[in-house]
């Protein structure tokens, strides 16, 4: 009998282990949401804003996309990831994805003085004037691959990347490099001239780059997939996608 009393005890507890939802009586519910860095300002706002509304705390881990992509794939707690193209299509792949929302897009400009003191006006003018350009790592930055892949489609490669006298990790360094010195352009999301807004200038050109989407991806792996869908459906309202504008992404389609 008293075997039996304790095999019952013991199974009610693993049955309450079990349950999907980590908050515990009196404590609010937590989102665990990862963030790549170039979406980190608005993101922020936005799961301030979400907390306010729903009274669910949310604990944002920011990094290189490509940094957290790994931690997803082994399991690491996290409820959702804020990143942009690929990573979405590589949670889709690993069958991690829960749903989603599109927030913004991103694509790449090239940045320059205010005022444009060498008067620069297209990527061949990247490749035929003596100057100092700085663009994202390819190895590591879908800016700079991207950047990278158009300058070989115009035949332009050598003569540009000859002149590029820094390949940074993050935006935030080549925008100083360009602002302090000693750069004299770089090639940036478009948020960073916003973000510098008044101490750099975009320079308008053609260019032609794939769409890069800026998505809220929902995990499998969450603990807490109520508050997981409440926060994607939060992502899909018109002010939330207003917000990534306003800091200088690109208006989804």
């Amino acid at each position: 009998m008293i075997y039996t009393s304790l095999l019952l005890a013991t199974w009610m507890v693993l049955l309450c282990g079990c349950s999907r939802e980590t908050s515990s009586p009196g404590k609010p519910p937590e989102l665990r949401v990862l963030c790549g860095s170039s979406m980190a300002t608005p993101a922020q706002i936005l799961c301030r804003d979400f907390k306010e509304k729903h009274g669910i705390e949310v604990l944002v881990d920011l990094g290189g996309s490509e940094t957290l992509l790994p931690r997803i794939l082994s399991g690491s707690p996290a409820d959702l990831f804020i990143c942009h193209d690929p990573f979405e299509q590589k949670i889709q792949e690993a069958k991690l994805w829960a749903g989603s929302a599109q927030l913004g897009v991103l694509r790449p400009v090239i940045l320059v003085r205010p005022g444009n003191p060498l008067k620069l006006k297209s990527l061949n003018d990247l490749a035929r004037r003596e100057i100092k350009i700085g663009i994202g790592d390819p190895q590591y930055s879908t800016c700079g691959a991207l950047f990278v892949e158009l300058l070989e489609k115009q035949g332009l490669r050598e003569e540009v990347m000859k002149h590029v006298s820094l390949q940074a990790r993050t935006h935030a360094e080549l925008a100083n490099g360009l602002i302090l010195g000693p750069l004299d352009a770089v090639v940036v999301w478009n948020y960073i001239a916003r973000l510098y807004s008044g101490k750099v200038e975009e320079v308008p050109t053609s260019d032609k780059y794939p769409e890069i989407k800026v998505t809220v991806v929902g995990l499998t792996q969450s603990l807490n997939p109520k508050s997981r869908d409440a926060f994607i459906d939060f992502c899909r309202t018109d002010s939330a996608k207003a917000l990534f504008v306003e800091h200088g992404y690109t208006p989804s389609k």
